[in-house]
């Protein structure tokens, strides 16, 4: 399928997505003839490299576990990758901000598998990198045959809410954390929810709160925090 170039023809992106192809979705924010071509949803991806950095430094300050230790550079993996993304606005770096947010759901996943006996502690890696894989083609099925994989990542969510619910009956941990990162990312899913349908667009503001899809950048890089002090509280790495 034929996704329409952003970009003209004198832009610096444009012959990468001819090259490449065009994204599968056009957020709110126009789409400026410059390097950072979508100003608002490329620097509101700073919130993810911010938490990055203070849950790595947390990690090593209290020495947790190395599976803790992982999700750090993840989510700067993710929020580096998102905002290449937005700032060139191609195919290419589509499936780049995907993969971002695939090692994510992937390490979530594991992490619960783990605790449910299900997965070994030294499999979290190879299991992350073959989630990775096998969404990524997926994703690419789905994008040439004209269907919105972006709903990979909430199927991928449900499954990590189930898969917790049963952990925490197994271990008796606290929820509390792990239920406030989920409302932050509802309210994430809100705002782009309202970006992608128009209900919230102004496609001439560039500012970095200006657009709904920025807003999911600030509130889901606010979750990724309490993400990170759920899965890190004591006792939540014990093998199953």
């Amino acid at each position: 399928m034929n996704y329409p170039n952003p970009h003209g023809p004198s832009c610096p992106w444009y012959p990468h997505t001819v090259d490449w192809g065009a994204p599968n979705i056009k957020w709110c924010e126009e789409t400026l003839c410059q390097w950072i071509s979508e100003p608002a949803n490329t620097w509101s991806n700073v919130s993810y490299l911010i938490v990055a950095v203070i849950i790595t430094v947390i990690s090593f300050k209290k020495n947790h576990d190395i599976k803790i230790k992982q999700f750090g550079p993840i989510i700067f993996f993710m929020g580096a990758m998102s905002f290449f993304y937005h700032s060139s606005n191609f195919y290419g770096s589509q499936i780049l901000d995907f993969i971002g947010m695939f090692f994510f759901v992937g390490w979530a996943k594991g992490m619960n598998l783990i605790r449910l006996g299900k997965l070994q502690d030294k499999h979290l890696i190879p299991f992350n990198i073959v989630v990775a894989i096998l969404y990524t083609l997926l994703m690419h099925y789905m994008y040439v045959e004209g269907l919105k994989f972006q709903g990979l990542i909430l199927l991928s969510a449900i499954f990590v809410t189930i898969t917790e619910i049963m952990a925490f009956k197994k271990h008796n941990t606290e929820l509390k954390w792990f239920f406030t990162g989920i409302g932050l990312l509802i309210i994430a899913f809100g705002f782009s929810f309202s970006d992608g349908s128009r209900l919230w667009c102004d496609p001439t503001q560039h500012g970095i709160f200006s657009q709904g899809h920025a807003m999911w950048h600030w509130f889901a890089g606010s979750a990724m925090f309490f993400i990170h002090k759920h899965y890190s509280q004591d006792g939540i790495c014990k093998k199953a």
